[in-house]
C-alpha cells in the first residue's frame, strides 16, 4: 500500500480485525488491529491525540492523514455494527413480546372457549332435562301400555363390552350419574349386571331395587360346565322378550325386592349375589344376571348391560365362557353395543373391537369409545399426532370413535361426580386446544357428554322406530274391540238355549278338526306366537328334568318354535336321545356276591340268575322313571292345543257358532273334558308301557345279548327266495354266545367272575334298552296319539249332546251376566285403546319436532 493509500471502511470486512494496514516506513510489515466494542453495542466518538479508543494507532508510524482516515473509517464501522447489534436485539425483544402477547391471546381464546364449552354444558343438562321430563314420562307409560295390550315394545338396550380394566363399570356410572364402586371390587364384573334406568323426575336421589334371584328362569353357574350349553342361550335373542317381560311388566312389583338398596350398599350386595352364583375364589363366573332398578331424575329411560371384561390370558376355559356370554348378550339385534377401549391400547393389540365386528361387521349398531384419554392426550404434542390419532386407525371409513376421560377419585356424591366428570372432560379439551386440534372437525368426538348426547338420539331414534308399529297394533285392537262389542251385542239379543246347543255342538266339531289339524302340521296356529322351542318347553311343562342327562346333543328342530304333531316328534325324538344315553349303572362286587343265592334243589351257584336279577333290578331303576316324564310331557303338549285351537276358532269370525266362545263357563266345561281326556290316556298308556317293561325283564330272553347284530342291510325291494332263506337262517340259527365260555361255575368270586356277571348283566340291559326306547314310540303313538284322532272327536259330541237343558241353563244364564259384564269392560277397553292409541301419536309427534329442533352430531357410530 503506498503511502498515499485511503483506508476507507470498504477496505475492511465488518466484525474482523484490520490484517492488511501497512506502516509507511517499512512497508511490508503487518500489525494487528483488533476493534474492540463497549458491552452495550456502542461506540466511543472522542478521540485525543489522534488515538482511537477503538483502535490504538499511536504505536503506529502513520501519517497524520492516513490515521485521521483510519480512524474515521473504524468509527463509521463500529456506528455500523452497533446500530446493527441494536436491531437485532430490538428485534428478539419484539419477538418475545410478540409471542407472549400471542400466547397470552391464544390461552385467552382456550380459556374463552372452555368457559363456552362449561357454559353448554350446563345449558345442555338444563335443556335436556326440562326438553325430555314429558317424553320420558310418556315413555314410561308407552311400557306398560304395551305390557297391558301385549304389543312387542322393544325398550333400547345397551350392552357395554371391554376388556378388564377398560372402564365398563365407569363407564356405566357416569351414564347413571352417580358411583356405586363396583369398580372397586379387585374381582371386577362376574355375572351380567343389567340396570333398568327410569327416569323418575320425583326421585332426586337414586331409588335402587334388586330383583329377586329366584324369579328370574335360573341358569346354571358356568362352572357346571355340562348343563352350560343348553341354558346360556336363556340371555341371548331366543328369549329377548323374557328380559323385556322382566324389566318392564307394569304388574311384576312382587318380583322386586320390597326394600331399597342404599347406594353405599349396591356393591356388597353385588358381591354377595355374584359370590352365591359363581363362587368366591373370583376364578369363575354365571350367565344368570343380576337385575337392578334404578329410578332417578337424571338418567334416560334404557336398559344398561355391564358384562364380565374379556381376557387375553389366564384360564382359557374361563376366558371362552366369557366369550360365549358376552357373544350371547350382544346379538340381539335391538341392543346397541357400546365397544370400549383403553386409549393407550393401539389398534393392532385391540380385542375388543375384532370379537364385536364377528357380530355386527360394519358397526352399525356399535358405539366405539376410547376410555382414559387423559392418559393419551398429554402425548398428543403437535397439531399431527393429534389428528392422525383422533381419525381412528384402522377404522371403518365414517365410523368415528369417541375418547373420554372420567373421575379416577372415588365415594364422590352425585354433585361432585358432575363436576369431577365436567372437569376431566375439559382438561382433555385444553391440551387439544393447546396444540390447535381442528375442533371443528373433532369436538363432537370428544368426551362423556358428546357420547351421553349421541345415546340420548340413537336412543329416541330406536324408540320412534318402535312406536309407529304399536300405532298400528292399537289401532288393529280399536278395530278388533269394536267388533268384538259388536258381536257381544248381537249374542244377547239372540240368546236361547236351543240356539245355544246347536252353537256349542258345532263350536266342539270345529275343535276337533282344530286339534286334528294341529297334530297333522298347519301354521294356522301362529308358530312364531305359540310355538316353543326345547328350551321354552322344558321351562313351562312342569315336568321334573330328565335325571343325570348332560349331554349336549342336536335333537331335531330344538331351536324352533313348534306347536302339535312336530313339537310331539320333537319330544320322542329327544326321549331317543335320553334313552340311549343312559348307561348300565356300577355294580359292586358285593352286590354280584349277595345275586348269587342257592336253588331249592341244589346248591351249585347259577350265574345267570344272579345276572338276571341284577338287570332287573338296575334296569327298573334306571329306565322305568324315564316313562313317566316322557308321558308326562307328552300330555303337556297335546295340552298345549287347546288354547290354540280355542285362539283360532275366536278369530274365526265368518261361523256364528263360534260366538258361543264368548261365554267362559263354557269354555271351562270344553277344556275340563278334553283335559280329563287326555289324563285318561295318559294313564292307560302309562298302564300299558309298564306291563311292558314288566314282560320285557321278568323272563328274560337271553337272545338281548346280541340285540340287532344278526340283522344286516340287504336289498329289501327285490329279494329271491334263496336270500330269504339264507337271511332267516343266519337269524336262526346263526352262533350265538355261549354263557359257559363266559363263566366258571365256583362260588369263589374272584375279579374275572365279577366282571364276567357284570357284563352280561350291562349286556341284558343294552338289549332291553335299545328295544324298549322303540316300544315306547310304538306304545305312544298307538295309545296315545291315536285317540286322539279316532276318539277325541266322538267323546267330545257325546259329553256336550248328553248334557241336561238345566245344565245347559245353568252355564249359559252365568254366561249372560259375564256378557253384560264383557260388554262393559270392551267398552272401556275401546275408549282406553283410542287414548293410548292418540298417545302413540302423541309421542310420535313430538319426537319428530324434537328432531327438527335438534342438528345431532353427524358421527356414524
Amino acid at each position: 500500500m503506498s503511502q498515499n493509500s485511503l483506508v476507507t471502511p470498504v477496505d475492511i470486512e465488518m466484525n474482523q480485525p484490520i490484517n492488511n494496514i501497512r506502516s509507511s516506513n517499512s512497508g511490508s510489515s503487518t500489525l494487528p488491529l483488533p476493534l474492540n466494542f463497549g458491552s452495550a453495542g456502542t461506540s466511543n466518538s472522542s478521540t485525543i491525540n489522534g488515538n482511537h479508543p477503538l483502535v490504538n494507532t499511536s504505536s503506529l508510524n502513520l501519517s497524520p492523514q492516513t490515521s485521521h482516515q483510519l480512524n474515521k473509517a473504524q468509527l463509521a464501522i463500529a456506528e455500523a455494527m452497533a446500530l446493527k447489534m441494536h436491531e437485532e436485539e430490538k428485534k428478539k425483544r419484539d419477538e418475545k413480546k410478540r409471542r407472549r402477547d400471542h400466547e397470552e391471546q391464544w390461552s385467552k381464546q382456550v380459556r374463552n372457549k372452555l368457559d363456552h364449552e362449561k357454559k353448554l354444558i350446563e345449558e345442555m343438562d338444563s335443556k335436556s332435562y326440562h326438553l325430555n321430563q314429558e317424553l320420558y314420562s310418556l315413555f314410561n307409560d308407552l311400557q306398560t301400555i304395551s305390557h297391558e295390550h301385549n304389543i312387542s315394545f322393544d325398550t333400547p338396550e345397551l350392552v357395554v363390552v371391554g376388556m378388564q380394566s377398560d372402564g365398563k363399570s365407569s363407564f356405566v356410572e357416569s351414564l347413571l350419574g352417580f358411583q356405586f364402586n363396583i369398580v372397586e371390587s379387585n374381582i371386577g364384573t362376574r355375572r351380567p349386571l343389567i340396570i333398568q334406568m327410569i327416569n323418575n323426575p320425583d326421585k332426586v336421589e337414586p331409588s335402587c331395587r334388586f330383583k329377586k334371584e329366584h324369579y328370574f328362569p335360573l341358569v346354571p353357574s358356568s362352572s357346571h360346565s355340562n348343563s352350560n350349553n343348553n341354558n346360556n342361550s336363556e340371555y341371548g335373542s331366543s328369549q329377548n322378550s323374557s328380559i323385556q317381560n322382566t324389566l318392564y311388566s307394569g304388574t311384576d312389583q312382587d318380583k322386586w325386592e320390597e326394600y331399597e338398596t342404599p347406594v353405599d350398599e349396591l356393591t356388597e350386595e353385588i358381591v354377595r349375589r355374584t359370590n352365591e352364583r359363581a363362587g368366591r375364589s373370583g376364578d369363575r363366573v354365571s350367565s344368570v344376571p343380576i337385575f337392578l332398578r334404578v329410578e332417578f331424575a337424571n338418567c334416560s329411560n334404557c336398559s344398561i348391560f355391564d358384562l364380565p371384561g374379556l381376557r387375553k390370558g389366564g384360564d382359557d376355559r374361563l376366558k371362552h365362557e366369557i366369550l360365549d356370554m358376552v357373544k350371547k348378550l350382544i346379538e340381539p339385534k335391538n341392543r346397541i353395543i357400546i365397544c370400549l377401549e383403553q386409549s393407550t391400547v393401539e389398534h393392532v393389540n385391540s380385542t375388543s373391537r375384532p370379537f364385536v365386528k364377528k357380530i355386527d361387521p360394519d358397526f352399525s349398531r356399535t358405539i366405539l369409545i376410547n376410555t382414559k384419554f387423559d392418559n393419551r392426550v398429554k402425548e398428543l404434542r403437535t397439531r399431527e399426532s393429534a389428528h392422525k390419532y383422533l381419525e381412528g386407525e384402522g377404522i371403518i371409513q365414517q365410523k368415528k370413535p369417541f375418547f373420554i376421560s372420567l373421575p379416577l377419585k372415588r365415594n364422590l356424591d352425585p354433585h361432585r361426580f358432575k363436576d369431577a366428570i365436567k372437569e376431566c372432560f375439559l382438561d382433555d379439551l385444553r391440551k387439544l386446544h393447546e396444540v390447535n386440534f381442528d375442533e371443528n372437525r373433532f369436538q363432537g368426538q370428544v368426551g362423556i357428554y358428546k357420547v351421553k348426547n349421541y345415546i340420548e338420539t340413537l336412543l329416541q331414534e330406536k324408540y320412534q322406530q318402535n312406536l309407529l308399529p304399536s300405532m298400528l297394533s292399537l289401532e288393529s285392537i280399536c278395530r278388533k274391540t269394536e267388533s268384538d262389542i259388536a258381536r257381544v251385542k248381537k249374542e244377547l239379543e239372540e240368546n236361547n238355549i236351543q240356539s245355544l246347543k246347536g252353537k256349542v255342538l258345532k263350536f266342539v266339531q270345529n275343535f276337533n278338526n282344530q286339534i286334528e289339524r294341529l297334530l297333522e302340521g298347519s301354521v294356522v296356529g301362529e308358530p312364531d306366537e305359540f310355538g316353543q322351542t326345547l328350551d321354552m318347553e322344558k321351562e313351562s311343562c312342569g315336568v321334573q328334568p330328565w335325571p343325570n342327562f348332560n349331554f349336549d346333543f342336536n335333537i331335531q328342530n330344538s331351536s324352533y318354535s313348534l306347536y302339535g304333531g312336530a313339537q310331539y316328534e320333537r319330544l320322542l325324538n329327544e326321549f331317543e336321545y335320553v334313552i340311549h344315553s343312559k348307561e348300565f349303572p356300577e355294580t359292586s362286587i358285593n352286590e354280584v356276591a349277595s345275586a348269587i343265592g342257592v336253588s331249592k334243589s341244589h346248591n351249585s351257584p347259577i350265574y345267570e340268575i344272579a345276572a338276571t336279577n341284577i338287570f332287573q333290578i338296575k334296569s327298573k331303576k334306571i329306565l322305568l322313571p324315564l316313562i313317566d316324564i316322557v308321558l308326562q310331557r307328552t300330555s303337556y303338549v297335546m295340552k298345549r292345543l287347546y288354547d290354540i285351537s280355542v285362539t283360532i276358532l275366536k278369530k274365526d269370525e265368518s261361523e256364528s257358532s263360534h260366538t258361543v266362545a264368548l261365554y267362559e263357563h263354557f269354555l271351562s266345561e270344553l277344556k275340563s273334558k278334553y283335559f280329563s281326556f287326555i289324563e285318561e290316556i295318559e294313564q292307560e298308556c302309562k298302564s300299558r308301557l309298564k306291563d311292558d317293561f314288566e314282560m320285557f325283564t321278568k323272563i328274560v330272553d337271553w337272545n338281548l345279548l346280541s340285540g340287532l347284530t344278526e340283522i344286516k342291510p340287504y336289498n329289501y325291494l327285490k329279494v329271491t327266495p334263496e336270500e330269504t332263506k339264507q337271511r332267516v337262517q343266519s337269524i336262526m340259527e346263526g352262533k350265538h354266545d355261549s354263557l359257559d365260555d363266559l363263566l366258571s361255575r365256583s362260588r369263589t368270586i374272584d375279579e374275572d367272575t365279577y366282571h364276567k356277571v357284570c357284563m352280561i348283566a350291562g349286556r341284558l340291559f343294552s338289549g332291553i334298552r335299545f328295544f324298549f326306547s322303540k316300544l315306547i314310540r310304538n306304545k305312544l303313538n298307538a295309545f296315545f296319539l291315536d285317540p286322539i284322532f279316532q276318539k277325541l272327536g266322538g267323546i267330545m259330541i257325546d259329553h256336550f249332546t248328553q248334557l241336561s237343558d238345566k245344565t245347559y241353563e245353568e252355564m249359559f244364564q252365568l254366561g249372560i251376566k259375564e256378557l253384560h259384564s264383557m260388554l262393559q269392560k270392551l267398552e272401556y277397553q275401546l275408549i282406553d285403546c283410542k287414548k293410548n292409541r292418540d298417545k302413540f301419536k302423541d309421542v310420535y309427534n313430538k319426537l319428530k319436532n324434537q328432531q327438527q329442533q335438534q342438528h345431532p352430531m353427524n358421527i356414524d357410530i
